[in-house]
């Protein structure tokens, strides 16, 4: 799996709703979090980006990873 370095909203908690992401030697801006929800090992985002594409991540706290998935219509 690829690295994947997410930059969040700040807050008292973290993560908060991620607002850039950088992953395969590009930077991407968070247009929109389209979705949230809790997983029994972390939290995921729905996002899309200013081109348009979507891609789901999730953080893994218990590893203190953040995974990332293209997502293709």
């Amino acid at each position: 799996m690829s690295e994947v370095r997410v930059h969040c909203a700040g807050g008292a908690e973290y993560p908060q709703q991620p607002r850039v992401f950088e992953w395969l030697g590009a930077r991407y801006s968070v247009a929109q979090v389209l979705h949230e929800w809790r997983l029994p090992d972390g939290i995921g985002y729905r996002v899309s980006t200013a081109d348009g594409a979507q891609y789901e991540l999730v953080y893994r706290p218990a590893r203190e990873v953040w995974e990332v998935h293209a997502l293709v219509d």
